[in-house]
């Protein structure tokens, strides 16, 4: 709920929301690079997975790590190439179906950010790997920044990014 005031040229707002605290780890590495992040939300895994594989096979990334993020149709995945932030999100923007406010804050922050603690009893689990032939240049060990978030339990209406696999689709 939000509320407003306007008092002559000031305005106050108020919002009041139920939220619950979680745990993400960012995508920026020591050296200043990035891992891909991507979250899906309200995609079937079937096109979450196609999606993956196209953007896989068109950037040479490696493995592709995918999980549920504890709700049906709700995917998070990792891929550990190590990349300067703006072609990190070149790649992530190129990959149809990406959750519209994980772009929105990962451009804000200019890093990606995944929850890994359970959120209201939902755990994440891995659910498999899109396997490939290109070597990973970065890995788990190196992910050094992580941080103790709010996010609202019951979110709000959520908006996804579509981005066609093909030009002219």
């Amino acid at each position: 709920m939000i509320w407003q005031l306007r008092i002559g040229n000031w305005k106050f707002t108020f919002t009041f929301a139920q939220v619950t605290d979680v745990i993400g780890v960012n995508s920026v590495l020591p050296d200043g690079n990035h891992i891909l992040m991507w979250d899906f939300d309200n995609v079937p895994l079937k096109k979450v997975v196609k999606a993956l594989k196209a953007v896989q096979k068109r950037h040479k990334l490696p493995d592709i790590y995918v999980f549920n993020s504890g709700k049906p149709n709700n995917y998070m995945a990792y891929c550990y190439k190590r990349l300067k932030w703006r072609k990190a999100l070149a790649i992530v923007l190129d990959t149809p179906y990406v959750d519209y406010n994980f772009i929105k804050y990962a451009v804000w922050r200019e890093h990606f950010t995944l929850r890994v603690s359970p959120k209201c009893g939902r755990w994440i689990h891995c659910i498999g790997v899109i396997k490939s032939k290109h070597k990973p240049t970065a890995n788990i060990r190196e992910l050094k920044s992580w941080v103790e978030y709010e996010t609202l339990t019951r979110p709000s209406k959520k908006y996804v990014l579509e981005i066609p696999l093909k030009r002219g689709e």
